[in-house]
């Protein structure tokens, strides 16, 4: 159970966005937050308002105690890592494992995230409605192969790293959440198909997938 005593975090958040790694980490490291929820089908994400915490105009983004607000999913990431190290959820600085955390983390967040973009939303990669569908084969090859490297760099059992679960495991999961055909991508990927079934038997993950499942009713 999150500890009382800890400051509130405050989570802006959208249905089955980035903000499912940051919630579940949250809830990982046991930390007191609370979510305000961004309503991006109606443009909230772009109000001014909004802006004034994350000029990026972009979901999540995660407001600590100090008033301070910062966007990227990477960067939340990295900073709770920072900030909780304690709770050993990810290697903190100084650790063995630290420079391939953060290099995996890149990688997802960049590779992984955007080319998700892609695969949800052909529509706005293409100059006019006829190149939609090609647009959105390419993204979704570039999804596959996304998840390839993913395979191939899995040094554990069940999750990515072989000191255990850590924040690239809910990220990984989360990618697979936006895939078309998770029957096709797990059955040619077996490490990732163990990798996302233990973290989704996680509580964590599982408190957070929970509120996003609300959208579907």
């Amino acid at each position: 159970m999150p500890n009382t005593t800890e400051p509130i975090f405050t989570l802006f958040w959208e249905y089955l966005a980035g903000s499912i790694v940051v919630q579940a980490t949250l809830e990982e490291i046991g930390v007191r937050y609370q979510l305000k929820y961004v309503d991006m089908g109606a443009g909230e994400h772009l109000s001014e308002a909004y802006r004034r915490r994350n000029p990026a105009g972009r979901v999540p983004a995660l407001q600590g105690p100090d008033g301070e607000t910062i966007g990227e999913t990477g960067a939340i990431i990295t900073l709770l890592s920072e900030l909780y190290s304690e709770a050993g959820f990810a290697p903190a600085p100084g650790d063995k494992d630290r420079a391939a955390f953060l290099f995996w983390l890149n990688v997802l967040t960049t590779s992984g995230y955007m080319t998700a973009g892609r695969v949800g939303h052909p529509e706005r990669y293409a100059q006019d409605e006829s190149a939609v569908a090609q647009v959105a084969e390419k993204a979704l090859a570039d999804y596959d192969a996304v998840f390839d490297v993913i395979e191939t760099a899995i040094s554990g059992d069940p999750f990515f790293m072989e000191r255990g679960l850590t924040p690239l495991d809910y990220y990984i999961t989360m990618l697979s959440e936006w895939h078309l055909d998770k029957t096709a991508l797990f059955s040619a990927r077996t490490k990732l198909a163990r990798l996302c079934q233990a973290v989704n038997q996680n509580r964590s993950y599982r408190v957070t997938m929970d509120i996003h499942a609300l959208q579907a009713e």
